[in-house]
């Protein structure tokens, strides 16, 4: 595979084709898929199979972040990046878990990243579980602290599942825990 290729069939498609959208000023807190339709995976299932496809994109998110940490030092923002996993469902149905960029602004992250991890059980769940594992392929696993946060959404009336990869040199860790 080359790079061309993924950057052509994928990264061309996704709004951080412009990497300003991760530097946006945004209030609260806001998500981008690595691949925000399952089809433009057909390239990379083409190549490897649905598990190396998860762990090529866990190890593309953990690339992407570290690139965004340092563009937000050199340009003096003060934004929260991490990796999240949300969409388990569609992980049961495609094979292929996708990670996003979490991103939110740094003052107010303290205190939100404080309450993921006062509530986060401490008990490895089968997402978290799923998640560390593709970590773990890619070499990564002990770069990261995991948390999840499950909450009901009354909109959709489903329960909504989100596993954080952070980071454990990350300075907001460090100035919070």
């Amino acid at each position: 595979m080359k790079f061309r290729d993924l950057y052509n069939k994928i990264i061309s498609k996704e709004p951080y084709d412009d990497m300003g959208v991760f530097f946006a000023n945004y209030e609260s807190f806001e998500e981008i898929p690595l691949v925000s339709r399952y089809s433009r995976l057909k390239c990379l299932k083409e190549e490897m199979g649905c598990n190396e496809v998860s762990d090529f994109l866990t190890g593309f998110a953990a690339f992407l972040l570290s690139a965004l940490r340092l563009l937000d030092a050199s340009r003096g923002s003060d934004i929260f990046f991490a990796v999240t996993f949300t969409d388990f469902e569609g992980y049961g149905e495609q094979g292929v878990l996708v990670p996003n960029i979490f991103i939110y602004p740094k003052p107010a992250a303290v205190g939100f990243l404080e309450k993921i991890r006062k509530n986060h059980s401490g008990l490895a769940s089968q997402e978290i579980k799923e998640v560390k594992r593709h970590f773990s392929n890619c070499g990564l696993e002990a770069a990261f602290d995991f948390y999840e946060s499950r909450f009901h959404d009354a909109a959709c009336g489903e329960a909504v599942v989100r596993v954080f990869a952070v980071f454990k040199d990350s300075l907001i860790v460090k100035e919070s825990f």
